[in-house]
């Protein structure tokens, strides 16, 4: 997996709604990487975690689209999340006591290094401050 790119929930709400500061940087990289056929995957929870954010900002049309792009394999990939990487998550997110990373976020971080994942698509300062921690290249 080491061409893919994991999608982080900041990515997917800055995709999805024209008013976040980051849509048209987000909605480029996006069509890039489509266009170039680049393996994208996120987790259930991350997409959880977008689309609760989605339908409190803008309504249950946009959340139900985007619940619509998560599901569609052509797009990407849908990786539940397993005991294995909630608890390599737990780990990162109990071993570094002095960050005020998410445990959706560190989860996140697990599973891209048990995938054997080097690339991520985040705009979240915690979540690209983890991955940076981890060597991880944050994109954009």
């Amino acid at each position: 997996m080491s061409r893919a790119v994991f999608v982080d929930a900041s990515a997917w709400i800055a995709i999805t709604n024209r008013r976040d500061d980051y849509h048209f940087v987000a909605q480029e990289l996006y069509r890039e990487l489509l266009a170039g056929k680049t393996p994208l995957f996120t987790t259930t929870w991350v997409a959880y975690e977008a689309l609760s954010l989605i339908k409190s900002r803008m309504g249950l049309k946009k959340t139900l689209e985007l619940w619509g792009v998560l599901n569609n394999q052509r797009l990407v990939k849908l990786v539940r999340v397993s005991r294995i990487m909630e608890k390599a998550g737990l780990k990162i997110f109990f071993d570094y006591q002095d960050k005020t990373w998410g445990v959706v976020d560190c989860i996140s971080i697990a599973t891209m290094r048990l995938l054997n994942c080097r690339r991520a698509f985040a705009f979240d300062e915690h979540f690209r401050e983890a991955g940076r921690q981890s060597g991880l290249e944050i994109l954009p």
